[in-house]
């Protein structure tokens, strides 16, 4: 039988997890402020209700981790996978979302309020009742995601690939396709 290890984190001291492994791990009701993980394993791992505000991943395997009711504000998130994670219930307004795969995750309940992703692989999402007003998306991969009950008030998408893309029906994608065309008159489309 495998020896259980117990973590016991001293408060005011920064935890610093490094080239390590610790899937199916649990942090439940812990403080990580501003934690920094880098080229950590943490597949299957389960955060639920857990501080990890201003926390940093490097490289890190974050795939089918689960986060639940936890904090991520303000947190940066860089050249990791997030790949078939289930996140709900989150907090991450205002975090950096850079390099990263998302692919097949599923988001419900989440904060991303002044996210920015850049060069984002979210093929395949789900994202479900989130807020992400003020959200920027750069360089990013939605093929075959759903946004369903999100607020995407004052969202900013830039060099993404827009074919298929679809808001109630409307084809997004041929839609910025025949305005670059100028096929259609944007001013006139406006303006009546």
């Amino acid at each position: 039988m495998d020896e259980i290890k117990t973590y016991q984190h001293k408060v005011g001291e920064k935890l610093r997890l490094s080239e390590d492994s610790i899937p199916d791990a649990e942090f439940v009701t812990v403080n990580l402020e501003r934690a920094e993980f880098n080229s950590v394993n943490l597949s299957t791992v389960t955060f639920s209700k857990a501080n990890m505000e201003c926390a940093v991943f490097k490289e890190v395997d974050l795939n089918s981790c689960a986060f639940q009711d936890a904090y991520l504000d303000n947190s940066t998130i860089l050249s990791s996978s997030f790949a078939k994670a289930v996140i709900e219930n989150v907090n991450m307004e205002a975090a950096k979302f850079t390099g990263l795969n998302m692919s097949r995750a599923m988001f419900k309940g989440v904060n991303f309020k002044e996210t920015k992703f850049t060069e984002v692989s979210l093929d395949d999402s789900q994202l479900f009742y989130s807020d992400m007003q003020n959200a920027s998306f750069e360089k990013i991969i939605l093929t075959g995601s759903r946004f369903t009950e999100c607020s995407l008030k004052d969202v900013e998408i830039t060099e993404c690939e827009t074919d298929g893309l679809k808001i109630d029906g409307i084809d997004i994608g041929a839609l910025l396709k025949a305005v670059k065309e100028k096929k259609i008159d944007v001013d006139k489309l406006i303006n009546g």
